[in-house]
This record gives C-alpha cells, sequence and structure tokens, in this order.
C-alpha cells in the first residue's frame, strides 16, 4: 500500500512538472510589475458625521492617529471612481481595517471595512458641534 502511494505521489510531482509555465515567460519580469501599491491600517473606531467619518487607526506601533473621510467620495466623479469605498467586515476573528490604495505612490482611494451593524462597538457618533474637514481631496500619509 505504501508502494502504491509513494508511486502515485511521484507520478503526480512529474504531472505538475510536465503542466509548468515555460521559462520563458518570467513573472518577475519588471515590464510585469504593477503600479499599485496597498497599505492596511488596523482601525480602532470610526466615528460617523453628519458629512464624514471620523476614523481612529493604529500609527505606527503602539500610537494611534485619526483622518477624516468626507462621505462626498463614496458618490465619486465622472473622471474618476469613488475615493471612499465600504465594505462588509465578514465574520469570524478579523478586526476592522482601512485598505489604501495608491498608484505610482499617488492617493486613488480608500477601502474601510468594518461590521455591518452599527450596534458593534467599532462603530461611533461624532459628538454634536464638532466642526469636521470635509473639503479635502485627497488622504494625508497614514505613517
Amino acid at each position: 500500500m505504501k508502494k502504491i502511494i509513494l508511486t502515485l505521489l511521484a507520478l503526480a510531482t512529474l504531472a505538475t512538472a510536465a503542466f509548468a509555465v515555460p521559462v520563458a515567460y518570467n513573472e518577475t519580469s519588471e515590464a510585469n510589475w504593477s503600479s499599485m501599491s496597498y497599505d492596511y491600517v488596523p482601525v480602532y473606531k470610526v466615528l460617523e458625521g453628519k458629512e464624514a467619518f471620523v476614523v481612529l487607526y493604529q500609527k505606527g506601533k503602539y500610537g494611534v492617529g485619526n483622518t477624516t473621510l468626507p462621505k462626498k467620495w463614496a458618490q465619486g466623479t465622472k473622471e474618476e471612481g469613488p475615493k471612499l469605498r465600504m465594505r462588509v467586515l465578514p465574520g469570524g476573528k478579523l478586526k476592522p481595517y482601512l485598505t489604501v490604495v495608491k498608484n505610482d505612490g499617488e492617493f486613488k482611494y480608500v477601502i474601510l471595512t468594518m461590521p455591518l451593524k452599527k450596534s458593534n462597538s467599532a462603530w461611533g457618533v461624532v459628538e454634536n458641534g464638532v466642526q469636521l474637514d470635509t473639503e479635502k481631496d485627497t488622504l494625508e500619509s497614514l505613517n
């Protein structure tokens, strides 16, 4: 029985090598590299205001930073898509996070991944009367 299993394993290995991508196609060539980059930032809390979200995120190893994401970014323009995209956090042990997408180092859009239920402790509300920066066009560096 062991010999049969070992023989089948050897045949599977040889079959895999036979169907491998030829060496002429080099995936590590710079011509195949993307100019897009992604930064993931853990989110502690998102405070929702009338015109913007205030995101409290992990800055460095132990710090806490905050940024404002205007809600009008979610509409986008005809030239560009939306700068703010919302994504539902899947169940399990995942915590909320923010994905910053850049093209050639230039800000393109952010994806805010949060629990669907607003009763979750990751959601909050901005205090009444607080003025938020809703006129900005780009996201500052989160580092």
